[in-house]
């Protein structure tokens, strides 16, 4: 199985600070506009030349699983819970990978209609979301 990173996703409590933040810092592009995804997240995909690096997202609401992972990463040095949410993976073939990941106890979640994409819990990853992209399946993550 061939596993290469394909971008990371940071959650962050203001859409607008986070994107200037990280577009300074390291001369990153917006590759697209705005938007919220089916999730309720608020996103904006950031790159260099193109290639996407850093998704920057927000909970669109309170009663989101980001809203609640911000939540429950609060704390006196992060009182607003902002860190890294999700590593993006692109793998040679999703539906193997997820094979083996249920065979080993994991828990994996699904796209309705999309067998390219999928995700593997948090839970079973120290609380990092895991994205699995099929090698040329071509998504901007949930800043669409």
């Amino acid at each position: 199985m061939s596993t290469n990173i394909k971008y990371n996703a940071v959650m962050v409590a203001n859409l607008e600070e986070g994107v200037e933040i990280w577009s300074k810092m390291f001369g990153l592009e917006p590759l697209n506009q705005i938007s919220t995804n089916q999730f309720g997240v608020t996103a904006q995909m950031l790159g260099v030349d193109g290639e996407a690096v850093i998704e920057v997202m927000t909970p669109a609401n309170a009663d989101t699983a980001l809203a609640r992972m911000m939540e429950e990463r609060k704390n006196e040095r992060n009182p607003l819970g902002e860190g890294l949410y999700m590593v993006c993976l692109e793998v040679d073939d999703v539906q193997s990978t997820l094979t083996n990941i249920e065979k080993m106890g994991g828990k994996v979640i699904r796209e309705e209609g999309n067998d390219k994409v999928a995700w593997v819990h948090p839970l079973n990853l120290k609380m990092v979301l895991v994205e699995l992209q099929e090698k040329g399946y071509s998504n901007m993550g949930a800043a669409g």
